[in-house]
């Protein structure tokens, strides 16, 4: 068994057939609007991973492992603390779990760390797990330990900050799609092996078990606020997420949830070729208790100048789901649509490169000169957005090379517009 003496207990659980479009989207007037008329707006925090590779932290990601930020719970659990108490004092209200491509198996496939803990665990008991080439590595027992630690890590984060006057701050559990596991990565491009990995079955079967590994634990899952399937590429995978929710998500025990998904194609379709409309009914078809709709959907990891073209044929698209009941006045047809969550990426022009796991510059981009800045465009995109009237609410972020200083300049841009159509639902 793996003792972990760095988290002290946890405190309690904070509360709280294809689509037809139609030909436009009417706006609602914000003019005059009251509070409950205005659409709250909430922050999550944004690049985990590309801000440990940032100054100070520096971190440099092991090239043969698919645990990314995740092998912190391992290597430096203090210094994700830091990281998302960064994010805290920026002014995020949701945190996400440093789990987005923790896995039973990438632990499995991880060389065991030479840390004090981990030796004097080795004194005590002989791990049996080893790797291809005889290395040590995580069995299912440690795995499943360690990935439950990133939730009680994060929540720790708002009570060591001076920033949490407000009660709504959130843990969202972070799963990303079933390619960010893999390594080298796939959830840019959808291209899952082995085949069952293709199917809907596979992957809800895969995710449940990742899923069960934080609700099968009652403090871990008390901590949790919030579930987020994260960057899922094929549109089977959206079906599948919701078929494991339909099953684990029941009561009392519930947790409001979303999924989103990447767009990395310029025509602004999935990676494996599905356009918007089927991605919207994929996540919001009613589909009774075998597939409820979720919490929120919507887009991370994508580009920001694609943002503001995907979020209006998200809209599109769900207004041909959502707004069938002509009898419903515009407040009644708002109480039946989702959150909307945007988490773009702020990479100004740079793209992955999945197989060197390094950042690159697009020539094409780096042509046209300096970008405009990440914080200015979103809270441009994310104002027209909720002038528009449709979400019950929008939690937005950054994705890839955004950090904490990102947030707090987008929270500041967002508080300086002079807008009716939101507010800030804490500060």
């Amino acid at each position: 068994m793996l003792h972990l003496s760095f988290l002290s207990s946890s405190p309690s659980s904070l509360s709280f057939g294809p689509v037809r479009l139609a030909q436009s989207v009417p706006r609602l007037s914000f003019r005059s609007r009251t509070m409950s008329s205005k659409m709250p707006i909430r922050f999550l925090d944004a690049g985990l991973g590309t801000t440990l590779e940032s100054p100070p932290h520096n971190a440099k990601f092991k090239a043969d492992s698919s645990l990314w930020s995740s092998d912190f719970l391992i290597t430096s659990p203090k210094t994700l603390s830091g990281v998302h108490r960064a994010f805290v004092e920026a002014g995020s209200d949701v945190l996400l779990t440093a789990t987005y491509q923790a896995s039973l198996e990438g632990f499995a496939a991880t060389t065991r760390a030479e840390t004090p803990q981990s030796a004097s665990n080795d004194k005590q008991e002989q791990k049996s797990n080893t790797s291809q080439d005889g290395s040590a590595t995580y069995d299912e027992e440690e795995a499943v330990v360690l990935m439950r630690t990133a939730v009680p890590l994060a929540k720790q984060a708002f009570s060591a900050s001076q920033s949490t006057k407000s009660k709504s701050k959130q843990i969202a559990l972070s799963l990303g799609a079933y390619g960010a596991t893999m390594q080298p990565s796939t959830e840019y491009s959808g291209d899952y092996k082995p085949e069952n990995m293709r199917t809907v079955d596979g992957l809800r079967d895969w995710h449940e078990k990742r899923l069960k590994v934080f609700r099968d634990d009652k403090a871990t899952w008390n901590d949790v606020d919030l579930v987020s399937f994260e960057t899922l590429p094929v549109l089977q995978e959206v079906q599948a997420v919701r078929r494991v929710m339909a099953k684990h998500n029941t009561t009392p025990h519930s947790r409001d949830w979303w999924i989103s998904c990447v767009f990395p194609n310029d025509d602004l379709t999935l990676p494996d070729g599905s356009p918007v409309p089927a991605v919207v009914e994929a996540m919001l078809t009613d589909q009774g208790d075998t597939a409820p709709r979720p919490w929120g959907i919507g887009i991370n990891c994508t580009d920001i100048k694609k943002l503001d073209k995907l979020l209006r044929q998200y809209e599109t698209a769900a207004q041909s789901i959502l707004d069938t009941d002509s009898a419903l006045d515009a407040s009644a047809k708002r109480g039946r649509w989702p959150w909307l969550v945007a988490y773009p990426d702020g990479a100004q022009g740079s793209v992955y490169n999945t197989e060197s796991q390094k950042w690159e510059i697009d020539p094409q981009m780096k042509a046209k000169g300096p970008q405009r800045p990440w914080h200015e465009e979103l809270a441009e995109i994310i104002t027209k957005t909720a002038e528009r009237g449709h979400w019950k609410g929008i939690l937005i972020g950054g994705c890839c090379k955004t950090m904490p200083d990102d947030i707090r300049k987008l929270r500041s841009q967002l508080a300086a517009i002079e807008s009716d159509a939101y507010y800030l639902e804490s500060g």
